[in-house]
């Protein structure tokens, strides 16, 4: 296992769970009637074959704790990975959501292959909903995001089948002993090149341009947003236009990272208000992927940046420009270092990192950020599976204390689809704040002028 990899699988805790949850919203209409959990178990063995992660399970080698191996289930079975609910209610997306924030506390038997789907039934409109929980070891959000296209395709488009591999033989413990020994001795031979990577990287921030725009690490005030809580979730879905966001953009003169994270801020700063607290400057971590074109269909390759969310200013156009300034000089400096200092502090840190955040999380009287944010490019249009049209696609990530409120964005079809997730101690209406949201959204486009463009987009 690599260094990111068996980091995200190290932080893991009876608190705080390591999966994502990966939410396709299914129109079955079509085909006329709905998809059973049999019809998976059925059809899935013949398309596993493309992600090999999915009939991999983990193994120590003994006296090697850190970074444990990918080793063929030689036992797998994908009935035992499967599963269906029904939501309460009327099936609306908040009753989908009830149903997310269960599943986002399941955690999964490390014993099998780090995954689970859940068929969900009952939605609004005769609709179901697939959802994948998938550890972070396993995938970060470009990888998840390449095992759905790859997994789908466009209307009247056949995904070619990609059996499971048979006469899988077991692993040679002795094996992975070696290989686990062979492994230690090159990460000390290369503790002197990580020590060069990091010189590297200081120096490259230092002469970062615009380096006011970036926040420093440990230096901001904790505010709601980082209470200290337990193990229980939260989720919240909503869609907002693109094409608002991209207009609110190319008006404020940013990008859609920055415009996006100009209106949370706006939506930080009502809520902050509404809890009767000062709307003071907060701060986003998000990943910089290393390469956005990159067709890997597992592993860790996103680097952290962090910036400024100008929720203390209350004109939305400056609000929105001094945001989008910092998320750009943010992301220019993490490509000026470059992701190798990453890479190879994932690698010494495995262990360490996650020790080290338990004891500090609830503590520290400073954090390195209030909320943590991902904005990622999706499909144009709609995916399907065979017959049946993918009507939305929602992604929910993790929620790690001290800063418990995630919020990530794909693009969908012609829409943002946000997935939130946190503590309830942190963020007790999951859906009001996405509310806020999409109502800094319209402040925003009202203040810049292109309030009506972004109603005909919506």
């Amino acid at each position: 296992m690599t260094g990111p990899d068996a980091l995200m699988l190290n932080m893991e805790s009876p608190s705080t769970p390591m999966h994502t949850l990966k939410v396709a919203i299914l129109d079955t209409e079509r085909r006329g009637r709905p998809l059973t959990l049999d019809e998976l178990a059925d059809v899935l063995p013949g398309y596993l074959g493309m992600f090999p992660r999915a009939t991999q399970r983990l193994e120590w080698a003994r006296g090697y704790s850190a970074r444990p191996f990918w080793v063929p289930d030689t036992d797998f079975d994908v009935a035992r990975h499967l599963d269906e609910t029904w939501v309460a209610g009327p099936g609306e997306r908040t009753d989908l959501d009830a149903v997310l924030s269960e599943l986002a506390v399941r955690q999964l038997d490390r014993s099998h292959p780090l995954w689970a789907l859940t068929l969900v039934h009952g939605l609004a409109g005769g609709r179901q909903a697939i959802v994948v929980r998938v550890h972070h070891a396993i995938a970060d959000g470009v990888a998840a995001l390449n095992m759905f296209m790859a997994s789908t395709g466009g209307a009247g488009e056949k995904v070619a089948p990609a059996p499971i591999g048979t006469g899988h033989a077991g692993h040679d413990h002795r094996a992975l002993l070696r290989a686990a020994r062979s492994e230690s001795w090159k990460l000390l031979r290369g503790l002197p090149s990580a020590a060069s990577a990091l010189r590297r990287a200081v120096s490259a921030k230092r002469g970062a341009a615009n380096g006011e725009l970036i926040p420093k690490p440990l230096t901001v005030r904790r505010t709601s947003f980082n209470a200290r809580s337990g193990d229980r979730r939260v989720c919240a879905s909503r869609d907002i236009s693109l094409a608002a966001i991209q207009r609110i953009a190319l008006a404020a003169g940013t990008t859609v990272n920055g415009a996006l994270h100009g209106v949370i801020a706006g939506a930080i700063r009502n809520e902050l208000i509404a809890r009767g607290e000062e709307p003071t400057t907060s701060v986003t971590i998000f990943g910089v992927a290393k390469d956005l074109a990159s067709t890997r269909v597992h592993g860790n390759g996103i680097a952290t940046a962090m910036a400024y969310l100008r929720s203390d200013l209350a004109d939305p156009v400056e609000r929105i420009r001094a945001t989008g300034e910092s998320c750009a000089a943010t992301v220019r400096c993490r490509r000026d270092v470059g992701f190798e200092l990453t890479e190879k502090l994932a690698t010494y840190t495995g262990r360490l990192g996650p020790v080290f955040r338990g004891l500090a999380a609830h503590r520290a009287p400073r954090v390195m950020n209030n909320i943590t944010t991902a904005n990622l490019p999706g499909p144009r249009t709609t995916r399907w599976v065979g017959d049946v049209e993918v009507v939305d696609w929602i992604s929910f990530a993790l929620a790690i204390a001290p800063a418990d409120v995630n919020l990530t964005a794909y693009s969908y079809a012609g829409k943002l689809s946000m997935g939130l997730i946190a503590t309830p101690e942190s963020m007790p209406d999951p859906a009001r704040f996405l509310l806020r949201v999409a109502e800094a959204v319209d402040e925003a486009a009202g203040a810049l002028g292109v309030s009506e463009i972004a109603q005909e987009a919506s």
